[in-house]
């Protein structure tokens, strides 16, 4: 398959937003006091921040796709701290396991250089695999992994200026 990261325009807003209701109904089995997902009154998953991924500069929407087909998407944020996140990130399932989500991680590594800070839920063990073994692949050992919020995130801080 050939996978191509692009950045999503305003006119994939919608798109993307329909992708993250996906990834969250996906998320809430992971669910705890710190990350509750619950949906509103019209049946959708309210998500905090998409927005401003279309009107400030410091936030890159990301879209993957597979042969041209939208397989996946990717929030980055390069924050006031210096530090650059993942918010999102999230392959549909059908395409997990055929290095879409490698593919995706690199890709956007290599758009954005600096210190990184990629967070997953405590209970989402698959996620935490994930990036364990794409950080240690990317960085070479050079990372530092360690639990945040009281216990309630993994993460991983790295460099890769």
């Amino acid at each position: 398959m050939e996978y191509k990261l692009v950045k999503a325009n305003k006119e994939e807003k919608n798109l993307l937003h329909n992708i993250m209701q996906l990834y969250y109904h996906e998320l809430s089995k992971y669910e705890d006091d710190s990350a509750i997902f619950e949906l509103n009154d019209d049946g959708i998953y309210p998500i905090r921040y998409f927005d401003l991924y279309w009107t400030e500069k410091n936030r890159f929407p990301y879209l993957l796709k597979g042969n041209d087909k939208n397989i996946g998407l990717c929030l980055v944020r390069e924050r006031e701290d210096g530090y650059i996140e993942i918010a999102e990130f999230f392959i549909l399932n059908k395409y997990k396991g055929n290095s879409a989500g490698r593919f995706m991680a690199n890709a956007v590594f290599n758009l954005h250089k600096g210190n990184w800070e990629i967070r997953t839920l405590v209970k989402n063990i698959p996620a935490q695999n994930f990036w364990r073994k794409i950080i240690k692949e990317k960085m070479d050992n050079n990372y530092e992994e360690k639990y945040i919020r009281n216990n309630t995130r993994l993460a991983w801080y790295f460099s890769n200026k």
